[in-house]
């Protein structure tokens, strides 16, 4: 699920470098994987990371997808585990079955804060890296 995303928004990314840069690294006597690797990717790496934290951050918070292709099952200390789900499976699954004001409610509603928190977390990250990234090479 997260693959196709983060291949999509790169190529997009690669397709919008001037091709002057391009260009005038290949004049100046680079090879073709050289004038990616100091022209193409330079331009690009705030896109590539933009587009890695989207793919995560959709795949955190995924919820019907997962519901659906995992069974239903209780959360296990063990990762590797047959019963194991994610936790946005664990809140599909369980919320609709769970009363009103009951315990199993207010463990879906603290492991939805957890979620949140990753993610706040993943996507903090992600602009401390591209802004990291663009004090580095001289952008505004």
């Amino acid at each position: 699920m997260v693959l196709p995303i983060i291949t999509s928004v790169s190529r997009e990314i690669f397709v919008q470098t001037p091709k002057l840069h391009e260009e005038a690294a290949l004049a100046l006597g680079a090879t073709r994987w050289e004038m990616i690797r100091m022209a193409v990717f330079p331009f690009a790496r705030a896109g590539i990371i933009s587009g890695v934290m989207l793919g995560l951050g959709r795949a955190l918070g995924e919820t019907m997808a997962v519901a659906l292709v995992l069974s239903a099952g209780p959360l296990s200390a063990s990762l590797i585990s047959a019963g194991n789900s994610t936790i946005p499976a664990e809140i599909a699954l369980g919320f609709p079955e769970a009363p009103p004001g009951s315990e199993r409610q207010a463990q879906l509603i603290a492991i939805g804060l957890v979620l949140f928190v990753i993610t706040l977390i993943v996507n903090m990250t992600a602009r401390w890296i591209v802004s990291r990234h663009k004090e580095f090479s001289g952008a505004n």
